[in-house]
């Protein structure tokens, strides 16, 4: 798609978009109006405390250490994982993945990302974060519904994206308490660092956009578009997973926003097609507690947030939470648990609650916003399908790689947009970006994998500059391979899928052409052997021989003689005389023995494999000794050859 510069004279056009109206949502996305009868009909109930039964705040340990303890009290429905990069200081930070089966990563889900605690003082967004885990694993012991929920969703919850400003801010008064989130100075930072109140604003750190200075100081912007570790972190996640909807959660304002973060950048090209929808539903959730919903740069204008980052490089929907609100005693930082923090999650006023804290939050519990989204990402509708059928156990990997842009990177202090001046700048940064996640094939060879679209969104900002939106999308596809078990590539395909579709494919498939061989044991003789006239009085050998034909499917044989006469076992007999020495036997070239009875049969061959149509010489030899005795007449045996296998 061609971009097109914004003309001059659209300012007042596109600033005029900026009007709030919360309106009724009778006739909204059906996709949302589904997702709202559905959450209707998960029946959840009220909440008369957080449902962990909390009521002080964390400290910055206790969330790692909760989120550990989740996953061995539910070890089917949670795994717990360490995100790739530690924190400024040298923090690990955890998050939990819930649905059932938690362990089985390739299983096509969709996700929820539900993220808190990205600004240090923002305690409320961290323990609400939380808190939804607790709330979703509790409802699902109980509530049928919530448990099949999870059969069709996966929550990703990350409460504690930022524990170094939580940690500073545990160490402050709530009134020096930073929003700061990596807290380290500008330019290159070798943990552990410092922390100070003015430290980096993660949440103006994403690379899309990155750049301008709106809404952020040339410092508070950071070193770099993405350069900070948590920041990495909540990107790594998104990639990687099929986001469907993220919500990240802030205070203090009792809002929802969605993108554009600039009024320049327009609305995006979803917003009519569900984006401005859910956000509405989100509001409407609360039961209308929440009524500031509108595109963030309406609300103010900023740069480098995470929900403008996620949705224009996934397609996926992402809002911002506001929690909580000013005023009525409940400050940003460290607002009162018991009366402002849980009841704007339960909706139910706690105790020693003001009037104006009850009047604000009983029957408005925001917890159904984020439930909407968990819900709401489940719903095919919401996102794409990719179906078919492919090899059981192999792992389909659909990638995809672009370039995202920030903004023209001004050098100084002063802001730049695309509708403001600026100063000094030099032209936006290509952000490398790579999209990859896998899904494993089950045994039956049937699977769908619920992702998001790989048609994109054509962004504001450009290697040249930032353009007016909204601008469409890309037609881009998804590049699927197919990898057998062993690592064998069996076959790739590109994936062109819009939102609501289903594209149905067969990206590997194996066959071949193949007969079946009966056990076979199969033993032919020749004429039988005979010796000629034996002269009596002289020492001699006789010898005599015939032949078998031997064939044999079996992974082993043995090709035995035996004589069953019972009458002089082993030995030529005439009448009731017999020879005295006894009849041997051989097999080609190998070493004459004495022909036993059935109990001991002599081996004459073996085989370590099938075989076809052996011929084989079978050898006998009768030795007549000098004063050996011999009455008139034909002496002979019938004898037992068989053809026996132990692995048929």
């Amino acid at each position: 798609m061609s971009p097109v510069k914004r003309a001059a004279g659209m300012l007042a056009a596109v600033a005029a978009i900026g009007v709030c109206v919360t309106p009724s949502i009778a006739k909204a996305d059906p996709v949302v109006d589904a997702a709202v009868a559905q959450l209707a009909d998960l029946n959840l109930g009220t909440l008369t405390g957080m449902p962990s039964g909390r009521t002080t705040y964390r400290t910055t340990d206790e969330f790692n250490a909760e989120l550990t303890a989740l996953a061995t009290t539910y070890p089917t429905q949670v795994v717990v994982k360490d995100a790739p990069f530690k924190s400024i200081q040298g923090r690990t930070i955890k998050y939990v993945e819930i649905t059932n089966n938690a362990a089985a990563v390739g299983d096509g889900k969709p996700v929820f990302f539900n993220m808190g605690g990205i600004h240090g003082n923002e305690t409320a967004g961290a323990e609400d974060s939380l808190e939804f885990a607790y709330d979703v694993l509790l409802q699902a012991k109980t509530n049928p519904k919530v448990a099949a929920l999870l059969d069709k969703v996966r929550l990703i919850d990350l409460p504690l994206t930022n524990p170094d400003g939580h940690a500073f801010k545990n160490a402050t008064t709530g009134a020096a308490a930073p929003r700061r989130a990596s807290c380290g100075p500008f330019g290159a930072i070798v943990p552990p660092a410092t922390c100070s109140p003015s430290g980096v604003d993660l949440n103006r750190n994403y690379p899309f956009g990155w750049g301008s200075n709106i809404g952020v100081s040339l410092t508070q912007r950071g070193s770099g578009p993405g350069s900070e570790p948590e920041v990495k972190n909540t990107m790594d996640i998104v990639l990687k997973n099929q986001v469907v909807t993220l919500v990240t959660q802030h205070t203090n304002s009792r809002a929802v926003f969605y993108p554009g973060l600039e009024v320049f950048a327009g609305q995006t090209p979803d917003l009519n097609n569900g984006y401005r929808d859910l956000a509405l539903a989100m509001g409407h959730a609360t039961a209308d507690g929440y009524t500031n919903v509108r595109d963030s740069a309406h609300d103010y204008e900023t740069s480098g947030e995470t929900v403008d980052w996620s949705y224009y490089a996934t397609r996926g929907i992402a809002n911002t939470l506001e929690l909580v609100g000013s005023g009525a005693g409940c400050p940003q930082a460290l607002p009162p648990y018991q009366q402002c923090t849980a009841p704007d999650y339960t909706g139910t006023a706690g105790p020693g609650s003001t009037a104006a804290q009850t009047a604000r939050f009983q029957g408005h519990p925001v917890r159904n916003a984020i439930w909407l989204n968990l819900v709401y990402a489940s719903l095919a509708g919401a996102h794409s399908q990719i179906t078919g059928k492919a090899v059981p156990g192999a792992t389909l990997k659909i990638t995809k790689d672009f370039n995202l842009y920030t903004a023209p990177v001004q050098i100084g202090n002063t802001v730049g947009g695309g509708d403001k001046v600026g100063g000094p700048s030099t032209p936006p940064q290509a952000i490398p970006t790579h999209i990859e996640s896998s899904l494993t094939v089950p045994a039956s060879g049937t699977f769908k994998w619920d992702v998001n679209p790989s048609v994109r969104p054509v962004p504001a900002y450009e290697a040249d500059g930032v353009h007016a939106g909204p601008r469409g999308f890309y037609q881009e596809s998804y590049t699927l391979t197919c990898t057998a078990a062993d690592g064998t590539l069996l076959g790739t395909t590109k994936v062109l899928v819009d939102k609501g579709d289903v594209a149905n494919i067969t990206p590997c498939t194996t066959g071949g052409v193949g007969g079946s061989v009966p056990a076979t044991l199969s033993l032919t003789l020749g004429a039988p052997a005979t010796f000629g006239a034996f002269t009596p009085g002289i020492a001699k050998d006789y010898s005599a021989a015939t032949t078998a034909t031997v064939i044999s499917t079996a992974g082993d044989a043995t090709l035995s003689v035996a004589d069953p006469s019972a009458t002089a076992t082993g030995h030529l007999v005439n009448g009731t005389f017999s020879l005295p020495q006894t009849l041997q036997a051989a097999a080609r070239t190998a070493a004459f023995a004495p022909v036993g009875g059935s109990a001991a049969p002599t081996t004459l061959l073996t085989y370590s494999g099938p075989i076809s149509n052996d011929s084989v010489a079978l050898n006998f030899k009768q030795s007549i000794g000098v004063n050996d005795a011999l009455r008139t007449g034909t002496y002979a045996k019938t004898l037992t050859f068989t053809l026996s296998t132990t692995t048929p």
